[in-house]
């Protein structure tokens, strides 16, 4: 399975594998972190010769883990892991907090 996804940032991992609130550039999998994708996510999954999975959303950040061969998840999220220290944003009635996710799936 490959994975294909252009982050604009990785949020640094702390020892404890939570986001310290500082970004550096992406580095290389597998991943078990959060990548800022400003412009929304967009990730695709490609299983050679029988799958392709693009997930979408307008959130601005995605949690990619593949440490381990036989699993994978891709999960766009409102903010990063610990981001109500990091990277607080207030929801109130008026400005309401709505996430989306569309996955499209292509059979080759």
């Amino acid at each position: 399975m490959q994975i294909a996804f252009d982050p604009a940032w990785q949020e640094e991992r702390g020892a404890d594998h939570l986001p310290t609130g500082r970004r550096v550039e992406p580095g290389p999998g597998p991943w078990d972190d959060c990548f800022g994708m400003p412009d929304g996510v967009d990730v695709t999954l490609t299983w050679p010769t029988q799958l392709e999975l693009t997930v979408t959303s307008g959130a601005q950040w995605v949690v990619v883990y593949d440490e381990q061969e036989e699993a994978v998840c891709v999960e766009p999220q409102s903010g990063p892991p610990n981001g109500l220290n990091t990277v607080p944003r207030l929801v109130t009635p008026i400005d309401p907090l709505e996430v989306s996710t569309t996955w499209r799936w292509k059979r080759f």
